[in-house]
């Protein structure tokens, strides 16, 4: 895994990026704006290379550059290093514009592009996607989609970051709950249309919502979608619920495992924990960006899956509980 990575911003998400290829083997480096927290973060991970900016990183060529920079500036700093870089692997979401959106589309032609929604390749969520996909539990109906955290304990700093402001893909839609979009996408196809009603209800030192209930269908018209998250409960939970006319699957991401109820069964029947912490997660997402850029593994979320799960985003927050929005992309 010997490759030459650059990860642009090192908030929380770039330096676990970080941490995660460097342990899978690669030469890593970074670009950090703030000049403190650039030195301490290159201090830490005995990185040779930190640059300051994109541009000043942008002279030297990368097998990989990994954008984690607010969602608002993933474009930018995309199209500036598409020179240098046969491969981008972007945070989510893809942007908080869909026209943004488009010119990147335009300009990575012939280039690996990835988006970073790590639950799809969770263990558990590939297990129930083959069998979901297989046909054995009959065609999926429903998924149903329960998540909640408590904010403050998880992710301290959400004061001072993008969280507080929707421009930069801040609020709970485009935090958290693109997250549940993207799962119930990769599991019953495109969105149709969604309604979603949202608000802020607990968070402190915030005015953007913490709170999202969305309905939607997919896979035109065939599978009803229901989304129910918070950042402000006690347990960290999530719960997903993949209803098919034979029998049901469910995904419990905090416990790591899935399970099956069919039809005639006494009860569910449980995976053993896949993952033991979240690290795991990152690495495998690492190491299969890196197969999908070498050619040996499909591009688990490419630049269109992504592209519509912005559009879903961009809906939901539409909608604010007044209309039902179909989805364009």
């Amino acid at each position: 895994m010997s490759q030459n990575v650059l990860v642009v911003g090192v908030g929380s998400i770039g330096e676990r990026h970080l941490r995660c290829f460097q342990q899978i083997g690669c030469r890593v480096a970074l670009v950090e704006v703030d000049e403190a927290r650039r030195n301490d973060v290159a201090g830490r991970y005995s990185l040779e290379e930190a640059f300051p900016s994109v541009e000043a990183a942008a002279a030297k060529g990368w097998d990989v550059a990994v954008i984690c920079t607010p969602a608002n500036l993933h474009v930018q700093h995309a199209l500036a290093l598409l020179e240098r870089t046969p491969a981008l692997l972007i945070e989510k979401p893809l942007a908080t514009k869909l026209e943004d959106a488009q010119v990147l589309k335009k300009a990575i032609a012939g280039k690996t592009a990835q988006v970073a929604y790590v639950l799809r390749g969770h263990p558990a969520a590939q297990a129930v996607r083959d069998v979901v996909r297989s046909g054995e539990l009959g065609p999926l109906l429903e998924v149903v989609i329960n998540s909640g955290q408590h904010f403050p304990t998880f992710r301290p700093a959400y004061r001072q970051i993008y969280y507080t402001r929707r421009e930069t893909g801040g609020g709970a839609v485009q935090d958290a709950a693109t997250h549940l979009f993207n799962l119930a996408q990769y599991m019953a196809g495109r969105f149709d249309w969604v309604f979603c009603d949202f608000a802020h209800q607990a968070l402190e030192g915030v005015e953007v919502e913490d709170t999202v209930h969305a309905i939607a269908r997919a896979d035109g018209g065939k599978v009803l979608v229901s989304v129910s998250m918070n950042q402000f409960m006690a347990p960290n939970e999530t719960i997903a619920r993949f209803n098919c006319k034979n029998g049901s699957a469910e995904i419990r991401f905090h416990e790591a495992r899935w399970g099956v109820f069919r039809h005639g069964d006494e009860g569910w029947k449980w995976s053993e924990p896949l993952v033991q912490e979240r690290d795991d997660l990152f690495r495998l997402q690492a190491k299969r960006f890196l197969d999908t850029v070498a050619g040996k593994a499909e591009n688990i979320c490419t630049f269109d899956d992504a592209l519509h799960t912005l559009s879903i985003n961009l809906a939901a927050l539409e909608s604010n509980g007044t209309k039902k929005v179909p989805i364009g992309e």
